[in-house]
């Protein structure tokens, strides 16, 4: 495709132009696809580069022809709507790219499904730069989640932590896999007190790992996998495997050398979990545990 300013340095600190950024996400494009092919993204533009402010983006872009993106209106608490874009083919993660977007997110369900999730996410979040923290709260969730016989792949964030996926059947509602991901965070955090913690403010958290279960909702979002962060030293999000965690940082894989791992394929086995019976498995646990999972809302917590 044709770059415009493909000359333009968008990381300043690094010396990488808007043209090798396209050129990056027309190589993993087909690796992306399986991740935001259907989803109504959100993307995070830099247009002047990843020096200067950047935004992020939930509507679809005006000039970009229904051959690129599909278009999914959904209305907004207190009127009016959100048309998000939803990509077709791989050519239009560089289209986006061309627009100045740096990071992809996207939410764990699909437009034609939008309350039965075929994902579920935890989002590990240590204090800034804590990645051995992080390391131990990674293997201490998976454990819990092992325990009711969730196997999850893990990912690097390409900032501060790692996060633990999981594919489901699209079978249960999005409220249902939602209180599984936070009852789930809530068992582990009451096993492991010192090292993990539910609060959603940092000043509550002291040196704890958060455990983000907030993800799971129908247009809740997390990074996609194989994106750029706007971060210097271009660090990407990308999949890993649990041989790894002692060894990739949450930060660990750059623009540099994410060539490296495209003849990996860590989540080769993963498994596609049927969350059917696993909520029934989790509030008993709780309820033996005497955990309550109170009404949330994270602008009043």
């Amino acid at each position: 495709m044709q770059v415009t300013n493909a000359d333009r340095v968008v990381y300043p600190d690094d010396g990488i132009t808007k043209g090798e950024v396209v050129a990056y996400y027309e190589s993993v494009a087909h690796r992306m696809l399986p991740f935001v092919a259907g989803r109504a993204l959100t993307v995070e533009r830099f247009p002047k580069g990843t020096g200067a402010k950047g935004f992020m983006q939930k509507n679809a872009p005006d000039h970009f022809g229904e051959d690129l993106i599909d278009r999914h209106e959904v209305p907004k608490e207190g009127g009016g709507t959100t048309v998000y874009p939803v990509v077709n083919e791989q050519r239009a993660i560089a289209a986006f790219a061309n627009l100045g977007v740096i990071t992809f997110h996207a939410p764990p369900s699909t437009v034609v499904d939008e309350w039965h999730p075929d994902w579920v996410i935890w989002d590990l979040d240590p204090p800034s730069g804590e990645f051995e923290l992080v390391r131990v709260a990674a293997a201490l969730l998976r454990e819990v989640l092992e325990s009711f016989g969730i196997s999850p792949v893990l990912m690097t964030s390409g900032s501060n932590g790692y996060h633990l996926r999981a594919q489901i059947v699209p079978n249960v509602e999005a409220d249902t896999v939602a209180r599984i991901a936070r009852g789930t965070s809530a068992l582990a955090v009451a096993a492991h007190q010192e090292e993990l913690t539910l609060a959603f403010r940092k000043a509550e958290r002291g040196s704890r790992v958060f455990v983000d279960w907030l993800r799971n909702a129908p247009y809740s979002t997390s990074v996609v996998p194989w994106s750029l962060r706007a971060r210097p030293g271009a660090p990407v999000a990308v999949p890993i495997s649990w041989d790894e965690l002692d060894e990739v940082d949450p930060n660990g894989v750059s623009f540099a050398d994410v060539t490296r791992r495209f003849d990996l394929d860590p989540w080769q086995k993963m498994v596609t979990h049927d969350f059917g019976a696993v909520a029934t498995q989790v509030d008993e646990a709780l309820d033996t545990a005497g955990i309550e999972l109170e009404p949330f809302d994270r602008f009043r917590s």
